[in-house]
């Protein structure tokens, strides 16, 4: 679900981007919050601990918005660098969750133990 999110809002960014980085990206800004949401909210169902960091990428990606809103200053090329900065450690993450899940996939169950419950802490 994170995957399909994330292609999607590449897609809608790269419809909705201002392509003379003036100011504040409010297309991309309206895309990262929703992605957010949807991360947020895999991370607070799952037993895993990549869509919290995924989540926490994403919030620092529009923190970096707001940024750019309150601080004029904030160049185009830091803004643009933070952007992909933030978006390059939030496909780290998934990428982490996709090969642990390609890995669960390979190994058969060790023991005959249930899964714990989403949102429970593994030691």
């Amino acid at each position: 679900m994170a995957g399909v999110a994330f292609l999607l809002g590449w897609g809608v960014t790269l419809l909705l981007r201002d392509r003379t980085w003036v100011g504040t990206q409010w297309g991309t800004l309206a895309v990262d919050i929703a992605f957010l949401l949807v991360v947020g909210w895999i991370a607070l169902q799952s037993r895993f601990y990549w869509p919290i960091w995924a989540t926490g990428f994403q919030l620092l990606g529009v923190v970096t918005h707001v940024a750019r809103m309150l601080d004029r200053t904030v160049g185009a090329w830091a803004y643009v660098t933070a952007g992909i900065i933030w978006t390059q450690l939030v496909l780290i993450a998934l990428g982490v969750g996709v090969f642990n899940r390609w890995r669960e996939r390979r190994q058969p169950a060790a023991s005959g133990a249930p899964a714990p419950a989403p949102g429970a802490t593994r030691l």
